[in-house]
């Protein structure tokens, strides 16, 4: 049996030790091919260049709005805003079909409009259902409830952070949030809670973008609003609005691409070391099995709860491997 690391065509350790899942980021850089290009030139462009866009017009944004309706403002338009483009725009590349993204599809399953069009319905109604209550009533309150006990970030133009603070701080964020994510999404499975709050987001056995949000209002609070609250609530006054909202943005950009069905080889987010990806989540919603992590993998490897997806993808691996060379 050959290794899966001897070979470029292999992303699948042979094991789910933490050495292989290492030995295996090595390999997962250089399938990447142009994308990783792409990828580095947008994770530059949004760390280094949109700051600086934000800090000539943040004196206007302060002298015109305030900071309480700046912070309402954009945290609930951020949220809102983005989900409803990033959906819509997801939702043209899946019915257009153009070959470019198709190639990046990570199965041969038709998507839940095409399996079953008037079930797709039904669903993209609950699905809308639940979105309205979060985007209209738990985000709006937390968001209210924010500014009645104070806001502790930084608004002022003079304390503008640094890039190497923008870059620190938003590590601590997915670290901490991956943190929180992972225990609550693990709790969240276990046999005595699944039924009443979880079984709901999987009903998505196929991932789509909007499948992200489409949870329980107990579970978007639990996973979706406090674990990346976390990081932020730690620093406090040491971080900047800025800094949130860039990281805002982020969570809610890692969230759909995780659901997307799509590994796109520009993925930004599949930069960071040990990194989670679509694929990964997909295994977890088709198979009902480990896979907790949000942005990435080393709980999972740690925990031992990912050893069941790893197995599954060496032994795919393997059987195409099997085949070629037959063929």
């Amino acid at each position: 049996m050959p290794n899966s690391h001897s070979s470029p065509h292999c992303s699948t350790p042979v094991n789910d030790s933490l050495e292989s899942v290492i030995k295996n980021d090595i390999v997962r850089y250089k399938r990447k091919g142009y994308g990783l290009f792409f990828a580095c030139l947008l994770t530059f462009l949004y760390i280094f260049y949109l700051p600086e866009l934000l800090r000539l017009i943040w004196p206007y944004i302060l002298k015109n709005l305030g900071i309480t309706y700046f912070f309402l403002i954009t945290v609930i338009g951020i949220h809102s805003g983005l989900n409803a483009v990033i959906h819509t725009v997801m939702y043209l590349i899946y019915k257009a079909k153009i070959p470019f993204f198709e190639r990046y599809k990570i199965n041969d399953k038709p998507w839940p409009w095409e399996s079953d069009p008037e079930l797709w319905k039904n669903m993209l109604k609950r699905t809308l259902k639940f979105l309205a209550i979060s985007h209209v009533i738990i985000i709006p309150g937390f968001a209210l409830m924010e500014t009645q006990l104070g806001l502790k970030q930084r608004f002022d133009l003079e304390s503008f952070p640094s890039t190497m603070e923008i870059i620190g701080q938003l590590v601590f964020f997915m670290l901490s949030d991956d943190f929180m994510f992972y225990w609550n999404h693990r709790f969240l499975h276990l046999k005595s809670i699944y039924p009443y709050i979880h079984k709901i987001h999987h009903e998505y056995n196929l991932t789509v973008s909007i499948a992200s949000e489409y949870v329980h209002p107990i579970e978007f609070i639990v996973g979706n609003v406090l674990p990346p609250a976390l990081g932020p609530k730690l620093l406090g006054s040491r971080v900047h609005f800025v800094t949130y909202i860039l990281w805002v943005v982020i969570r809610i950009l890692e969230a759909a691409d995780g659901h997307s069905g799509y590994e796109f080889s520009w993925s930004p987010f599949r930069l960071l070391p040990l990194s989670s990806s679509s694929i990964y989540h997909s295994f977890h919603h088709s198979h009902n099995v480990g896979n907790y992590g949000s942005f990435f993998t080393f709980w999972d490897t740690l925990c031992g709860t990912n050893k069941h997806y790893f197995r599954y993808l060496a032994n795919k691996e393997r059987k195409e491997l099997t085949q070629t060379k037959q063929s």
